[in-house]
């Protein structure tokens, strides 16, 4: 039998990601499709030391910077990846420190750094005898979170100043938390009893969301696509944020419908199940790549209504049909998605916030011009940003006194009680309400 080592694959993972700037999600992907013959429990501590390593990134560098001579940004790629995981699993997993540190030393001669074997013992000895000697910065500063919950400080600053320290916190916290997976029934062929039901004796655990009535929550699902029920088309991955959008916009049977940024659509395929697939509901996205994987997506869920289109969200057409009601979910920072993305905060620092606001308006601009007198505008983001949020709906309308913001408050869940809400948009903070950080706004054109 093929022998291989799930700590080796984990640092190939860490190491492409930190130097390549690959996505973790598709590396882990990539590689664990390589490694198919590693079981299933070696699959999933892989997925556990990868994406564990990530959340915790900053405050691991912060314990190796504390304990080596060598600080990580000298460290040779592989070596720092083989430390950073060993680091995970003795403060943040129930390995025993010297299996940690026992098979590090082994990793590193597996890449030819056999004659750096004594320094790697030493750090990762020195950092297991010592947990309760790390020295951290000030408690109730910016900084004490950004290396406490591995968050770039700039953005920890940005959150303190908008929410506070104590949410700012709470967010942070919530972030690092591993999280389950959202899906939305798929009404048009079942209901929450039935799928709740078959998916558990396929030995899922299922939970109710929490926000929206047709949301399940899963635990214990390795590989969602050899599920019956998703080969069938019972449901479709999505959070329960991105549900409330499509419950904000509230499609309705017969109704024309465009959701400009529609990729990976599953804000389409809710809002056709929505509508009892009757009427139209165009679905753009600038790749076409992403057009064939909802075309797929469509159709495994039984979607007829649904014709996907490459189209650039910010490009103006010269003639064009008006439609009932646009759903723009805009391109963004994504920092309200690390808890489930969390190579995201070591891929931003906040420079290109102001190109991104400028892609936003120049789509919502465009978007003004599908929406027939009386239809209604969502702007969504997941993003936990004003400028890409707050910002860019006010400036949205001032500068088209033709459309009016509306009041959501009917469309939130019982007994929630959201001040902006009156004025037509609701931020979700995570650990508030159990989702992604998101972003929801409800214009209407005057008739």
């Amino acid at each position: 039998m093929i022998q291989i080592n799930p700590r080796e694959i984990a640092a190939e993972a860490l190491m492409e990601i930190m130097t390549e700037e690959a996505y973790n999600n598709m590396t882990l992907r990539r590689l664990l499709r390589q490694n198919g013959a590693m079981p299933r429990q070696d699959r999933a501590f892989v997925t556990e030391v990868v994406n564990g390593t990530l959340r915790n990134l900053i405050y691991i560098d912060h314990v190796l910077n504390t304990f080596s001579k060598t600080k990580t940004e000298k460290m040779k790629p592989w070596l720092l990846a083989v430390m950073r995981s060993a680091v995970y699993q003795m403060y943040f997993m129930d390995v025993p420190d010297s299996a940690a540190c026992n098979e590090a030393v082994k990793l590193a001669g597996v890449r030819g750094y056999g004659s750096l074997k004594g320094f790697v013992n030493g750090v990762l000895r020195t950092a297991a005898k010592r947990k309760n000697e790390i020295p951290m910065p000030e408690t109730g500063t910016a900084e004490y979170l950004s290396v406490a919950y591995s968050h770039p400080l700039w953005l920890v600053r940005m959150w303190v100043a908008y929410y506070g320290y104590e949410d700012a916190e709470k967010i942070c916290a919530f972030d690092n938390e591993a999280p389950d997976v959202t899906i939305r029934v798929n009404t048009l062929k079942t209901n929450k009893a039935e799928l709740k039901e078959m998916l558990e004796k396929a030995g899922v655990e299922v939970t109710d969301g929490l926000v929206s009535e047709n949301a399940l929550h899963l635990t214990k699902t390795a590989d969602l696509s050899r599920l019956e029920a998703f080969k069938e088309g019972l449901f479709h991955v999505q959070d329960e944020s991105s549900q409330l959008a499509v419950k904000i916009l509230d499609p309705q049977r017969g109704e024309s419908i465009m959701d400009m940024c529609a990729a990976p659509g599953g804000k389409s395929f809710t809002a056709a199940e929505q509508m009892g697939n009757e009427g139209k509901l165009i679905s753009c996205d600038i790749y076409e790549h992403k057009i064939e994987l909802m075309e797929e997506g469509a159709e495994r869920l039984g979607i007829s209504m649904m014709v996907c289109k490459v189209k650039d969200a910010a490009e103006k057409e010269e003639e064009h049909e008006l439609f009932d009601r646009i759903l723009v979910d805009a391109p963004c920072s994504g920092l309200g998605l690390m808890r489930k993305k969390p190579d995201i905060r070591l891929k931003k620092d906040g420079n290109e916030i102001d190109s991104l606001t400028n892609i936003q308006k120049e789509i919502l601009e465009n978007a003004a011009g599908y929406v027939k007198p009386g239809g209604v505008l969502v702007y969504s983001t997941c993003t936990l940003c004003r400028k890409e949020n707050e910002k860019n709906l006010e400036w949205f309308l001032k500068n088209h006194p033709e459309f009016e913001a509306e009041d959501i408050t009917s469309f939130l869940p019982e007994g929630w009680k959201v001040e902006t809400a009156e004025k037509g948009y609701i931020t979700l903070l995570p650990h508030k309400t159990g989702t992604d950080g998101f972003f929801i706004s409800r214009m209407r054109r005057k008739d």
